[in-house]
């Protein structure tokens, strides 16, 4: 009997041309009748009459569907479907085309994963020492994971256990305390191995959350395993955003480090322990050099693709590439692993071409377009990122920037340092940017705006500069980022910072207020008047009238919150009257009246008062 062929499965996928005339019609009718807003899955489902499932296929071009699919799609923004617009594919080049991951990790058994030596190398054999510790930190889309997931594939191949912990899994309530979290933090680590949770036989709230944690770990953990336990933490970024939290926390994982090398009695139980440590983002809060585990074990700073890496991915992509035409990608993308690997996969797929990647790269139908349109959506959430820049991809040379914008702009991945400033990323930023900031610039002229505004002042800051310029920029620079870490975490968002003081505001009057206090209280428990040197912070609150535009913010709102902290007293927080007014029915407040005061350019005399903490 003759053996049967394989059946291949019939159905079209889009074109370059249809796909991006699909784009066009579909960014028009949101512009028209859904206020530039655009269609979720399931909206595009209700005007097709597509599955979610279906039209997600259609979009991804890797998968075919039947061609009266792609008709109904088409005709939902009022286009007829031509003969140009779809194609029949070869499935063995569908079956190909899926092993390449546009977005997440590269898969271990990829052939487009490109090693940077002597990084992998280097995990490999770190990770075999007992109570290692490796540190991956890249901005996001960097390759991370990708890496993380062969130092674990290497680990076990050594039988070594292995547990992968993302901290995005965790939910904000989780963050409310340490022992909180600590605790969560413990329990998916014994579901991870395997193993029963037996916190309510190590946890005694007598000896407090750090103790309690670690005695889980050496007495149960670790104990019952035979074999080391590799431990990634991944994600570690969002730690960061609970500066009280991560001191302890990251102190812990210090002293775990250095428990293995104690040679002591507890230090073989601890020498199975291997710990990986994943982020994008500097470390923003202050942690004492001897409790940071930033500075100790095997760190990698991941590079972008050299010259050489981009020719021979080219290759593997089939495309016979000179040096002229890797020059000409990475003169517009630089060696951003994302972006290559995009641009190959199009090209090599023959959706487009260099030359009309190099023309299209920052319109609406380009193949970046919808990864462009995250990252400014991402910056319109804060305003100081926008700020900060379009001031750096507008400039035709390096600019200095406030150091947490930098840190926060770096760890987007869309500037990089240069000579101690910093300039965009690569010429594609720069190009996209600077148009869309632009615009966005127009669309911010003079709005005005009710919020509560916190300004917030170092005392004395001049005089303690003439005595030691380096030691109070240092404490200045980290007051700055536990500030702007406090502030995040009660929906505050920086507006600018000027020298000695920085300008919040906030959607919430009472999250104003509990912040302020917050602040203060936390520079007096990081550092005690008997203690190492310190600066002090005045800060004033007032709700009123606000003026937003591109360059600054303005307004009524502004003068009276900088004033009233001008009133307050060092290491105290002042509020107005209708702050008062505002939060009196719900904060439990002890103020003091400081009386009423006339500032210049305000008509009414204003009633001041100041919280006691």
């Amino acid at each position: 009997m003759r053996s049967q062929p394989s059946r291949r499965k019939r159905g079209v996928v889009l074109t370059l041309q249809g796909w991006q005339r699909l784009q066009r019609a579909q960014r028009q009718w949101e512009i028209q009748e859904n206020t530039g807003n655009s269609y979720t899955l399931e909206e595009l489902s209700e005007l097709s009459g597509l599955s979610p499932n279906t039209i997600a296929k259609v979009q991804h071009r890797q998968v075919a569907v039947d061609r009266q699919t792609l008709e109904s799609y088409f005709r939902a923004f009022n286009l007829t479907l031509s003969l140009d617009d779809y194609t029949n594919p070869d499935s063995d080049n569908l079956e190909s085309g899926s092993r390449v991951m546009l977005k997440g990790q590269v898969p271990l058994d990829s052939p487009f994963y490109v090693e940077r030596p002597p990084i992998e190398r280097l995990c490999d054999e770190t990770i075999l020492q007992p109570g290692a510790l490796i540190r991956i930190k890249a901005p996001k889309l960097m390759g991370k994971t990708s890496l993380m997931i062969r130092i674990l594939d290497s680990a076990r191949s050594h039988n070594f256990k292995t547990v992968t912990l993302s901290l995005q899994l965790a939910d904000a309530d989780v963050f409310a305390t340490l022992n909180q979290f600590l605790r969560w933090f413990c329990a998916v680590v014994s579901r991870s191995l395997g193993l029963p949770n037996r916190l309510s036989e190590y946890w005694d709230d007598v000896f407090g959350s750090n103790y309690n944690c670690t005695d889980y770990f050496e007495s149960y953990l670790l104990a019952e395993i035979d074999t080391p336990l590799v431990l990634t933490l991944d994600d570690v970024d969002v730690v960061f955003n609970y500066p009280k939290i991560a001191t302890d926390f990251f102190g812990l994982l210090r002293t775990w480090y250095q428990k293995a090398k104690y040679a002591d009695k507890s230090s073989d139980v601890w020498q199975k322990l291997r710990l990986v440590v994943v982020h994008s983002t500097e470390v923003y809060i202050p942690l004492n050099i001897n409790q940071s585990p930033f500075n100790v074990g095997l760190s990698i700073k991941l590079p972008e693709f050299t010259p050489l890496q981009v020719q021979d991915l080219a290759t593997r992509y089939q495309l016979n590439w000179g040096t002229q035409k890797v020059e000409y990608l990475m003169g517009l993308i630089g060696g951003n692993p994302y972006l290559v690997q995009v641009a190959l996969h199009h090209i090599s797929c023959q959706d487009i071409t260099l030359e009309q990647l190099l023309e299209t790269a920052t319109t609406e139908d380009g193949i970046y377009s919808d990864y462009l349109r995250r990252q400014l959506w991402n910056l319109q959430q804060y305003p100081d990122l926008v700020t900060g820049l379009a001031r750096v991809v507008m400039s035709p040379t390096p600019v200095k920037l406030d150091p947490i914008q930098t840190f926060k702009l770096q760890s987007m991945g869309v500037v990089r340092f240069l000579d101690s400033q910093v300039v965009p990323s690569c010429e594609l930023y720069r190009q996209y940017f600077s148009d869309q900031l632009g615009q966005l610039r127009l669309n911010l002229i003079q709005e005005h705006r009710l919020t509560t505004i916190v300004s917030i002042n170092a005392v004395d800051l001049a005089a303690k500069m003439e005595a030691d310029s380096e030691q109070t920029q240092n404490l200045l620079d980290r007051d700055f980022q536990v500030i702007s870490q406090l502030a995040q975490q009660y929906e505050g968002q920086i507006l600018k910072s000027f020298g000695d003081g920085l300008l919040f505001y906030f959607p919430s009057t009472i999250n104003a207020v509990n912040c302020a206090q917050e602040i203060q209280l936390t520079f007096i428990q990081i550092t005690p008047p008997t203690s190492q040197p310190r600066l002090t912070y005045r800060i004033g609150i007032h709700f009123g009238d606000v003026i937003f535009n591109y360059a600054d913010v303005t307004g009524t709102g502004v003068i009276i919150a900088t004033r009233v902290q001008a009133e307050t007293s060092p290491g105290c927080v002042g509020i107005s009257q209708t702050v008062y007014e505002a939060v009196r029915s719900y904060l439990p407040l002890q103020p003091i009246e400081i009386g009423q005061r006339q500032f210049e350019g305000i008509e009414e005399p204003i009633p001041l008062y100041q919280l006691t903490l």
